[in-house]
């Protein structure tokens, strides 16, 4: 309606190491107006120079499906001379819940993905007895966003499915968020993503978002691994810029500096080559959480135990959220009960068997 053209850059996008290579040149030929892309890979563009191609045609950038680092936004800034404004949605609210608008003084809104879309309801809600949606939040009020509208699908096609998601027409989004006195909305981060360490609630975006200031980090990751006294201590996974080093005194100060829960400084982190990604571009947690907790396990065994050849294996699922796995030498066998002993000490469901 607007006379808008759409240039897809391929059937991969920006998960095409060659697009994102090409990505300011792209810009420069088409003279785009608007460009779009999730946090991690206009993060991965941002690093490529641009290297005297004419973006003077760019007005705005737009991000979405996972929370925009303010970090990359700065850079955007920087670059580009635009603003990096978030947009807000789900497959189930037919794509829109919420969006920062482009122009005006109230656009790109640091942190803000902006209003409700129009003829919806959009109401923070807390949580209530076993988890249960309670009432509406407070204006700055963390809670769970959920959203009414002739926008919100009446189900999914297994019905089973619909249950803690679609209620009475309402869809509870799972995330976490809050609205300013202007009835912008925040995003806080996944409810499921909550890292819970003695009681304590624990945002992992705040860690992220220190993290990711680090110079050479580029993306950062902050999970739950199991711990047998809290429950959950928060560890951190950082991938680093090319050619970039750091040493693990360096992230741990950056932490402590940048983080102003103590009990949020992440316990260890660990630096990896690539953070795993789903096929849109959000950094896939579950896989995150199994890796922590494989390496808490195993260091546990050859700790306590002096085992360096028992076998791991963590998966998501169970009535815990998590199984855990362990596998001994039939030179061991004698050690099952006091290793399963251990385990049982941790929230997550295990079983230790002999191979």
């Amino acid at each position: 309606m607007a006379g808008l053209e759409l240039l897809v850059m391929s059937p991969s996008g920006l998960r095409s190491p060659a697009m994102v290579q090409g990505f300011w040149r792209l810009v420069a030929h088409y003279k785009a107006t608007l460009v779009a892309g999730v946090p991690t890979s206009l993060g991965a563009v941002l690093d490529v120079p641009v290297d005297g191609a004419d973006i003077s045609s760019m007005r705005c950038g737009l991000t979405g499906a996972a929370l925009l680092p303010p970090a990359v936004a700065k850079r955007f800034r920087l670059v580009t001379g635009c603003n990096l404004v978030e947009v807000y949605g789900m497959t189930e609210s037919s794509g829109l819940i919420a969006y920062d608008p482009i122009a005006g003084d109230s656009a790109g809104t640091t942190g803000s993905v902006g209003w409700r879309l129009p003829y919806s309801r959009v109401e923070v809600r807390r949580f209530g007895p076993d988890m249960a949606l309670g009432d509406v939040c407070d204006t700055g009020e963390v809670g769970v966003i959920t959203v009414h509208g002739p926008h919100v699908s009446p189900g999914y096609l297994h019905t089973a499915q619909n249950v803690g998601v679609f209620e009475s027409g309402m869809l509870n989004t799972g995330d976490l968020g809050y609205t300013d006195e202007q009835g912008r909305i925040y995003i806080a981060g996944r409810s499921k993503d909550l890292i819970i360490r003695s009681g304590h609630n624990i945002d992992p975006v705040m860690i992220e978002n220190a993290m990711a200031e680090h110079p050479a980090v580029a993306h950062a990751a902050a999970v739950g691994t199991p711990d047998a006294y809290a429950g959950e201590l928060p560890v951190c996974f950082v991938a680093l810029r090319p050619g970039a080093t750091v040493s693990d005194a360096e992230l741990h100060a950056h932490a402590q500096e940048r983080i102003g829960e103590r009990p949020a400084w992440p316990k260890h982190f660990y630096v990896v080559e690539a953070l795993p990604m789903t096929s849109v571009g959000k950094i896939f947690k579950p896989e995150l959480r199994c890796t922590a907790a494989t390496r808490m396990v195993t260091q546990l065994l050859e700790v306590q135990f002096q085992f360096a050849d028992a076998h791991v294996h963590v998966s998501t699922g169970g009535p815990r959220g998590m199984r855990v796995s362990v596998s001994l030498p039939q030179s061991y066998s004698s050690a099952v009960d006091a290793v399963q002993q251990a385990l049982d000490a941790f929230v997550f469901e295990s079983h230790v068997h002999v191979r």
